[in-house]
C-alpha cells in the first residue's frame, strides 16, 4: 500500500507531532470524536462506504493510478520538507 519512503515520512511526521507540548490532549480530543462518529454509523452505512471504495478500486485507469502514485510521491516530498523544518527549528 504505502512505499517505504511514504511509510518513513509518516513514522517521522507522529513523532515530530507527540513531541509537542499540546499533543497528547489533542490526541485524546480526536480519539473521542472518531469514537463519537463510528458509534453514529450505521452497519448499513459502513458496508456502503466499503463497497464504493471498493469499486472506486476497481474501476480506476492505470493512468488515474499512476497519477495518485505520482501526487503522493509530490506530498512526501513536501512533507519530507516540513517535518526537517520542524526538527531544525528546535
Amino acid at each position: 500500500m504505502w512505499s517505504k519512503e511514504q511509510n518513513d515520512i509518516w513514522q517521522d511526521l507522529k513523532k515530530v507531532w507527540n513531541n509537542q507540548p499540546e499533543s497528547e490532549k489533542i490526541n485524546i480530543q480526536a480519539s473521542n470524536l472518531i469514537l463519537e462518529l463510528k458509534s453514529k454509523v450505521s452497519q448499513f452505512e459502513k458496508d456502503s462506504i466499503r463497497k464504493d471504495i471498493e469499486f472506486i478500486r476497481s474501476s480506476a485507469s492505470q493512468f488515474e493510478k499512476d497519477s495518485i502514485k505520482k501526487d503522493l510521491q509530490t506530498i512526501s516530498k513536501f512533507t519530507r520538507k516540513i517535518i526537517d523544518k520542524l526538527r531544525n527549528k528546535k
